[in-house]
């Protein structure tokens, strides 16, 4: 949160980073990211169970035994796993429009909305960063006398591209929405800071993988590289993006039989490119963003007036004499419980002022000023 100075008049405004913007709805209360969260879960689980029915009725035999084997590449376990995912997507919508903030777009930028222009060139910067690193890299291992790797598209490559194009996307924005939007905003909620925005979530985010440490360690780095652009640029779009690029390139490669999308267990080199890859991304999206003022990445919100002071009723204005008064020496105080006024007689005082805390401010004097009383000189006709 960010405060400006007001001009005397000026109506008074607080800038927001993305991670706070809960603070921008009036009505928000601390604990209302809790309940948003038991709802959020509540109305997932719910979804989750009726898409499972939905998909064991049309796939029955198919479900029952890929469920069994787990294949990834198997077109209906992998709409499966990817679906069940993207559910995640209306659960955290539906709990965030039933509680708020408000409004509901908050949960994807700074604006209130989805910035479509910024989604699609962040996602373009992502794939050139994806093909230029692992292009370096098979061209590393090719000069290291490897051998290339030939193409062998999988059985059912066609339905798994459609759910790539279709699922994936809306996977990597389901995530985005629950990790970088809903759980960093509930920590900003509480905690000023960027980066407890951005770290908290990332152990919950690597938890969510089911891979061996250096696994785990890649995905945490790129869970930090999602929190940093969406911090930086002031919305999910950058996040997304890069999600995105990640799971549909490790799908695509391995629906060409080019890696295992089913290995769990990686190596310590695994690191190093992914470190490269997030490192990239995340400079050439900060850089991006100076370049490109129109990206907003706080957002302004005019906060309410302050109460205006009780109105007095018109029989217990200031007293006429008193405000006719043009020596300045009268006094008039309100009397705290009844709001009326109570007149220090001028002719009395000095009065003792206090200030609220009881210290001493002074003396008020209302005696008005004594007047040089008239002498008396008896006629005389200038003879001693």
């Amino acid at each position: 949160m960010v405060a400006h100075p007001e001009a005397p008049g000026a109506p008074r405004t607080r800038t927001y980073f993305y991670h706070r913007l809960a603070l921008a709805d009036r009505n928000h209360r601390w604990w209302m990211p809790l309940v948003e969260g038991t709802l959020l879960i509540a109305v997932y689980l719910l979804l989750s169970i009726v898409f499972v029915v939905v998909l064991a009725f049309a796939l029955p035999d198919a479900v029952a035994a890929d469920l069994l084997d787990a294949d990834q590449l198997d077109p209906a376990v992998f709409f499966l796993m990817f679906g069940s995912v993207a559910l995640l997507l209306p659960s955290a919508l539906v709990a965030r429009l039933t509680l708020g903030p408000r409004p509901l777009g908050l949960i994807f930028s700074v604006t209130g909305r989805i910035r479509w222009r910024w989604l699609l060139t962040c996602f373009g910067v992502a794939a050139v960063v994806y093909a230029v690193v692992n292009l370096g890299g098979i061209g590393l291992d090719l000069l290291g006398g490897g051998t290339p790797t030939p193409v062998r598209p999988v059985p059912g490559f066609w339905w798994l591209l459609a759910s790539v194009l279709l699922v994936v996307p809306l996977q990597c924005a389901a995530e985005e929405v629950v990790f970088r939007g809903y759980l960093a905003q509930m920590v900003g909620r509480w905690l000023k800071h960027p980066a407890w925005a951005i770290l908290l979530p990332v152990p919950l985010f690597m938890l969510g993988h089911a891979y061996d440490i250096w696994g785990q360690l890649s995905v945490g780095i790129m869970a930090v590289a999602m929190g940093l652009v969406t911090w930086r640029t002031g919305g999910l779009e950058a996040g997304i993006a890069l999600h995105a690029v990640n799971n549909m390139s490790i799908s695509l490669l391995a629906m060409a039989g080019l890696v295992d999308m089913n290995e769990t267990s990686g190596a310590p080199a695994d690191l190093i490119p992914e470190l490269l890859l997030n490192a990239a991304y995340v400079a050439l999206v900060f850089w991006l963003v100076r370049r490109r003022p129109a990206v907003a990445v706080t957002r302004t919100v005019v906060l309410p007036p302050p109460p205006a002071p009780p109105m007095l009723p018109a029989a217990v204005q200031r007293p006429a004499a008193i405000a006719a008064d043009r020596s300045g020496l009268a006094a008039y105080v309100v009397d705290p419980a009844t709001q009326a006024y109570m007149v220090l007689p001028p002719q009395y005082g000095p009065y003792s002022v206090r200030d609220g805390q009881g210290r001493y401010v002074g003396l008020l004097d209302t005696r008005p000023a004594v007047e040089p009383a008239p002498t008396y000189t008896e006629p005389h006709d200038g003879h001693h």
